[in-house]
């Protein structure tokens, strides 16, 4: 049976975002999730777009943990567990946190009809493990 800690989590934020007339704003380094390092976070926080038809991904993190957060448009997340097995969840702005622990394939595919932008940002879960930080591993 697959572990817990091979699998990504998916966080519900729908108590974390504020929302008025105006729109939603949202605070991800507030989460009450294991940020770490906070300067190794800044260096990796960044904007994805996937445009429509297009797959991200189908790669790895060996010694990071990833966190994804969906804002507009909608894709399914694929990912593959540690007995070779692939899951897929849809994601569609729907304000769920993706996080992804270290070593777990996974890739993001835009089948809607309009362009998907994701935040993205990593840590090591291991200081001092060498490189590479992103590692090939097609899954679709």
């Amino acid at each position: 049976m697959p572990s817990e800690a091979n699998h990504p989590q998916f966080i519900d934020l729908s108590d974390k975002i504020k929302e008025d007339a105006r729109g939603l704003a949202y605070f991800p380094f507030l989460a009450e999730t294991e940020l770490g390092d906070r300067s190794a976070l800044l260096e990796s926080f960044h904007l994805v777009s996937v445009l429509p038809g297009q797959v991200r991904g189908n790669h790895q993190h060996p010694h990071k943990r990833e966190w994804l957060y969906v804002f507009n448009g909608e894709g399914d997340f694929i990912w593959q567990d540690d007995q070779g097995q692939r899951h897929q969840r849809r994601l569609a702005g729907d304000r769920t946190m993706v996080i992804i622990p270290p070593g777990i394939p996974h890739a993001l595919s835009n089948d809607g009809p309009q362009v998907l932008y994701l935040l993205a940002w990593r840590l090591p879960e291991v200081s001092g493990k060498a490189e590479p930080d992103t590692v090939p591993s097609p899954i679709i």
